[in-house]
């Protein structure tokens, strides 16, 4: 009799402490509707034959298996360029990333710099993967050592560093060192 006291005893001890550890320390929050898997801190790098073509990163990733694409934020964006352009660097506070296609869509104060002066500002722009290029209908308004462009819509060839803009175009040329 005493054995079987003591036995429960001891059982009940371990449930009791096995149960206490168990218990979280702070709960997990539920990811919010349509979206499968959340990540923080991420970084991707899409290569070619060896050759790397762009790095994505972000803060936070929210991936819906569903539509096959993934909500960006605090998104950095870097194509690689060549040795007499450098890369270019595209940063937004938002992004939309189609996993089918490779495809980005950054928005949300959308700034582009690259390794040899270019800059740019828009509110929306697309990187084409398939074609290298970033392509937007918004404002937009480049500069270029003295040479200030804007207009409205755009393609932009990320490898050639070609652009075109397709209306409501405006330039000033300001030589360096003039003002």
């Amino acid at each position: 009799m005493l054995a079987s006291v003591v036995t429960l005893c001891v059982v009940g001890t371990i449930a009791y402490r096995m149960h206490q550890e168990g218990a979280p320390s702070r709960k997990v929050p539920k990811l919010p509707l349509k979206v499968d898997v959340s990540l923080q801190r991420v970084h991707y790098t899409e290569t070619k034959k060896g050759v790397k073509r762009w790095d994505l990163s972000a803060e936070r990733a929210e991936y819906n298996k569903e539509a096959d694409s993934t909500t960006l934020i605090g998104v950095k964006l870097v194509v690689a360029g060549s040795g007499s352009t450098g890369d270019l660097e595209v940063t937004a506070e938002r992004a939309e990333y189609r996993n089918a296609t490779r495809d980005v869509t950054l928005s949300g104060k959308v700034l582009g710099r690259s390794a040899s002066g270019l800059e740019f500002s828009t509110s929306r722009i697309t990187y084409v993967a398939a074609r290298s290029q970033l392509e937007t209908d918004q404002p937009v308004q480049f500069k270029d050592g003295g040479f200030e462009l804007k207009g409205t819509g755009m393609e932009f060839q990320t490898q050639a560093r070609r652009l075109k803009v397709m209306k409501d175009v405006s330039a000033v040329y300001r030589p360096q060192g003039v003002r």
